[in-house]
């Protein structure tokens, strides 16, 4: 029992938090006269009970998947930054220039040129704040901060001004090209067929960060880096590298959202789409497995909120506090097992 306790701690401290944080929404609906067991069945319902709130939930998480797995990626290399907004303006930026003004061609390669290209915007947005704060000791919270207002006022400033789309709403471009866009599953839902380069990009960070020397390098500058510099690991190399790949899944999650689901871009394209995956791969300890399952529970429950604003008049809001509530459960369940561990190792 005690190994297996000591194997699965995070995972179980981070199972038992989420439940804490369910029993605490409960008690809120309580509070609200509602009964629990009706609100989160209309939540599930709301989520996965048919076909088109499947493809409703499976829309949302995309975002939300690649904006966790961005953060997860640079936190699990010891890279503090919170630029990953800026990147996926960035990226949906450049895949909307790309797909508008891409000349005519087969819809493959055009595709491809236009995911490079808005990969390529959020990688470059990640590697200069990496070189400034790697090499120039600059503090990369408040450098990636600074690129993610200047990648979001100039952006709107562009959209607003000389790209501004021509008989639309002020604040967008035109649309792109009806080549590059992602098809959609079904006339009645925004799911696209990019959920497949998502998939694949979450399948391949997995394998990179769990069972590649890349990926056991980086936790190994997290925990220490005057060890793993010792040991041989170019430290400045690999944070570096976190941080590009860091951009490119946030440039694909804005890339996606200009070929799928928005069809251009637009001032306002995320709904804090990395500012959510920040909390959700802290959540779960930088696990990339972790970090797509807790994406993929935050956009059912927030699918499924709408569903049970309607049926129990509970705001939908009430999902944000029931992940902020587990947040902090796991972070006081983490702290309170390691003060424990540091006493057990003294005695």
């Amino acid at each position: 029992m005690n190994s297996f306790w000591l194997r699965h701690r995070d995972a179980l401290i981070i199972l038992l938090s989420f439940l804490g944080a369910l029993t605490a929404g409960g008690a809120f609906f309580l509070a609200g006269g509602v009964n629990p067991l009706e609100a989160y069945g209309a939540m599930f319902a709301g989520a996965l009970g048919s076909r088109p709130a499947l493809f409703s939930t499976l829309a949302r998480a995309v975002p939300y998947v690649l904006g966790a797995l961005s953060i997860a990626v640079a936190f699990a290399a010891g890279v503090w930054h919170i630029g990953a907004e800026g990147q996926l303006y960035m990226g949906a930026f450049g895949a909307a220039l790309a797909g508008i003004f891409l000349p005519a061609m087969p819809s493959g390669p055009a595709m491809v040129l236009v995911l490079a290209f808005g990969v390529a915007l959020g990688v470059l947005w990640a590697w200069i704040p990496g070189r400034l704060a790697l090499d120039l000791g600059m503090n990369v919270v408040v450098v990636t901060i600074m690129f993610n207002a200047v990648a979001q006022y100039f952006t709107s400033y562009l959209v607003t001004g000389p790209l501004a789309g021509k008989n639309v709403s002020a604040g967008m471009t035109d649309r792109v090209q009806d080549f590059v866009r992602f098809a959609r599953f079904s006339d009645l839902s925004v799911l696209h067929t990019g959920i497949f380069v998502a998939l694949g990009a979450a399948v391949f960070v997995t394998v990179l960060m769990l069972w590649t020397a890349w990926g056991y390098e980086g936790r190994m500058i997290r925990l220490n880096p005057r060890c793993a510099a010792a040991s041989g690991i170019p430290v400045r190399r690999r944070q570096l590298g976190a941080m590009a790949l860091s951009g490119a899944l946030a440039g694909l999650a804005g890339t996606l959202l200009v070929m799928g689901d928005a069809g251009r871009f637009l001032v306002g394209i995320s709904k804090g789409y990395t500012w959510t995956g920040m909390i959700l791969a802290m959540m779960v300890g930088y696990s990339p497995l972790g970090a797509v399952g807790a994406a993929l529970v935050y956009a059912a429950m927030s699918a499924g909120a709408l569903e049970m604003e309607l049926l129990t008049d509970i705001p939908s809001e009430v999902v944000d506090l029931i992940v902020t509530t587990a947040v902090l459960f796991v972070t006081a369940g983490l702290a309170v097992a390691n003060r424990l561990a540091n006493r057990l190792r003294e005695d």
